[in-house]
């Protein structure tokens, strides 16, 4: 079959981006509970959908549509079933994505307009039917266009950062002693112990790991302290009692108690063996100069911390790792070999022939292959 033909065989009955946009979002692992006829929508198109053989844990069954707009869009539609109820998840790019369920959830909230909904449900419902008895009378098909036309802009691989470093320059270390990050975190020494610690202690040296990252602040530590997210609470301690420090520690523990840069770069008080060390550390790769910043503060001052994620720092600085292209990129450094992500970037971003050699040097993940169910 030829393209076009291809092409209109499975654009039929397409939807719009208005129909898509005009779902209520769902944020995290927020679900919208529907009930009546739209409930009664989505178990149909489960019912459709079931005819294609499970692809994933509950049941899960997902394909590539596109949708139609200022131009053709891709959009995956899937569902699944766990514990008696039927989802259904629609999700395009990071700001579109949408999940519904029939029943109630342990994250849901129930859509207050449901009636206004009917329409653009029946809309996915017809064509999902419609795409369903394509796909199985061509399954081949079907696998062979989604995998030569779907956009990499939908599509997940990894790249290795040497590769990508030369295209796109990663200048995020400007300023900061690259070399003496590596040999920091390649031979690191004991950390400095400390026979004691108390709150005017831990605050002198927050401040000189503060100070390394945004500057020098003015007031005495206390003053500086009130910058962290729990500083405002020393009030209600003796600054100079170890057992008010341990009391502090423990309250503020789940609370970002201990954070440089909030939620990001912590300055851990570690008590081990009858002394108290520092731990610095960040899970957060866009954080990760400000880590840099903070260790070499210290080091300058003569105090040496215990050192979070070294296998992936010295990945990172020493270009040994990769990185993974993927529409949902997020700050955290990932797991194995693979040191960050980010998403293929477009033409107003950077030049469209550096688009193409990323595009050409990145692994791609195998889109899923659809068949019918045995």
């Amino acid at each position: 079959m030829k393209f076009n033909d291809q092409k209109k065989l499975y654009r039929q009955n397409a939807l719009t981006q208005s129909d898509i946009q005009y779902f209520p979002d769902s944020r995290d692992l927020d679900v919208t509970v529907v009930s009546g006829t739209c409930a009664d929508i989505i178990r149909r198109i489960h019912g459709a959908m079931s005819r294609l053989a499970p692809m994933g844990d509950d049941e899960r069954r997902s394909l590539w549509f596109e949708v139609r707009g200022k131009r053709w869009e891709w959009y995956r539609l899937s569902v699944s079933t766990y514990k008696d109820s039927h989802y259904l998840y629609i999700t395009g790019d990071t700001y579109d994505h949408h999940v519904f369920c029939d029943k109630e959830d342990c994250n849901s909230h129930h859509c207050f307009y449901e009636d206004e909904l009917v329409g653009i449900f029946s809309k996915v419902e017809k064509y999902v039917l419609g795409l369903v008895d394509n796909i199985l009378s061509e399954p081949e098909q079907y696998n062979s266009y989604v995998e030569k036309y779907l956009s990499y802009y939908r599509r997940e691989g990894l790249i290795k950062r040497s590769i990508l470093n030369s295209l796109i320059p990663d200048n995020r270390y400007d300023g900061i002693d690259i070399p003496q990050v590596i040999n920091l975190y390649e031979n690191q020494f004991e950390p400095t112990q400390f026979s004691e610690m108390t709150l005017r202690c831990y605050m002198h040296y927050w401040r000189i790991a503060y100070e390394a990252v945004y500057g020098k602040m003015s007031g005495d530590d206390i003053e500086v302290f009130q910058h962290s997210s729990k500083g405002y609470e020393i009030k209600e301690y003796h600054l100079d009692s170890e057992d008010d420090f341990r009391r502090w520690k423990n309250n503020v523990s789940p609370y970002h108690g201990f954070d440089v840069v909030y939620a990001r770069v912590h300055l851990y008080p570690t008590y081990t063996n009858g002394q108290w060390h520092f731990y610095v550390g960040t899970g957060s790769y866009w954080n990760l100069d400000d880590c840099f910043r903070a260790v070499v503060g210290l080091s300058d001052a003569e105090i040496s911390v215990e050192l979070g994620e070294v296998d992936h720092v010295l990945g990172i600085l020493k270009e040994t790792d990769y990185v993974e292209i993927t529409p949902y990129a997020y700050r955290y450094m990932q797991d194995d070999d693979i040191g960050s992500q980010m998403k293929l970037p477009y033409a107003y971003e950077v030049d469209k022939n550096v688009i193409k050699k990323i595009i050409a040097n990145t692994n791609w993940n195998k889109i899923e292959r659809v068949s019918p169910l045995a």
